[in-house]
């Protein structure tokens, strides 16, 4: 059965975190199964630095650098908002980020899986060495 691995930020493990990923306590690994079913596979600490004080903007590159070190098995790092980290992980990386509107992890799982054939095509392409623009956004409401 086709899976892809999602990685997404957490402060407590119910909610992903609505402000840049890279802020969250931890990040939340889960498996998600064509057929619809999700599993947690693991909780990691965020050890990444804190971003430098002087920077204007988020988007640090060495925090970047540190945090797909820790989820550097994922295939999809699900967020809140499209951070210019998630168009560096686009434009660079083998990571498909994904912006989800839904608040509670459950239901931006849901949401993932009503996507899954999308989300899965663009994972097998990044295998391949392909760059898709996409950033897809899932979900209507961050109240799910």
């Amino acid at each position: 059965m086709r899976k892809i691995r999602v990685v997404l930020g957490s402060n407590d493990g119910e909610t992903i975190i609505p402000d840049h990923m890279g802020t969250a306590k931890d990040f939340y690994i889960f498996d998600l199964f064509e057929d619809g079913r999700s599993v947690l596979v693991e909780k990691r600490e965020n050890t990444s630095p804190a971003e430098d004080e002087n920077e204007s903007t988020h988007g640090d590159v060495r925090k970047l650098k540190s945090a797909m070190g820790i989820f550097e098995d994922c295939d999809i790092v699900l967020g809140r908002r499209a951070s210019p980290n998630f168009v560096r992980m686009r434009d660079n990386t083998g990571f498909q980020p994904v912006v989800t509107r839904v608040g509670a992890l459950s239901g931006s799982m849901h949401e993932l899986a009503e996507s899954f054939e999308e989300i899965h095509d663009l994972v097998e392409r990044r295998k391949q060495g392909e760059r898709p623009q996409a950033i897809p956004i899932i979900g209507r409401t961050s109240e799910r």
